[in-house]
């Protein structure tokens, strides 16, 4: 009876032992980034474009990073004032830089002015993420 209990004993640590092999991990982790804008306070006018510089990083590989943008009054149910399609930067490895880099198409002349929301969702290959705001006056 000991020597069954022994490989009963033996059998669940070495199920435990593989369980717990680094080559069956599954990437948890998000992205994070560091997003600023070139112009400091955040006011824009029709005809400028926007552009940002960025650190990215991620602990296994990063992806992409989709950009869009939204008027304060769109994300409080209103008609959307600017319709923009989304815009996709590729990004790679652990660690990438981005420096004066444009995000969005110039900003048209007949937009609505007033407070809109810059928002960047980071992916990493295994499609985790993080979503970062940036709020910007059009005037």
């Amino acid at each position: 009876m000991k020597s069954l209990l022994n490989y009963i004993a033996i059998g669940i640590l070495a199920m435990f032992a593989a369980c717990s092999s680094d080559s069956d991990s599954v990437d948890l982790e998000k992205p994070t980034a560091i997003i600023q804008l070139e112009k400091e306070d955040g006011v824009y006018g029709p005809g400028h474009s926007i552009i940002i510089n960025a650190s990215f990083m991620d602990n296994e590989a990063l992806k992409e990073c989709q950009v869009s943008i939204a008027s304060q009054r769109s994300l409080k149910g209103w008609d959307t004032d600017w319709d923009v399609e989304m815009h996709k930067i590729n990004l790679s490895g652990t660690e990438m830089q981005l420096s004066a880099t444009r995000v969005l198409e110039d900003i048209p002349t007949d937009i609505y002015y007033g407070d809109y929301q810059l928002s960047f969702k980071v992916l990493d290959e295994a499609n985790n993420y993080n979503i970062y705001t940036i709020d910007i006056t059009i005037q």
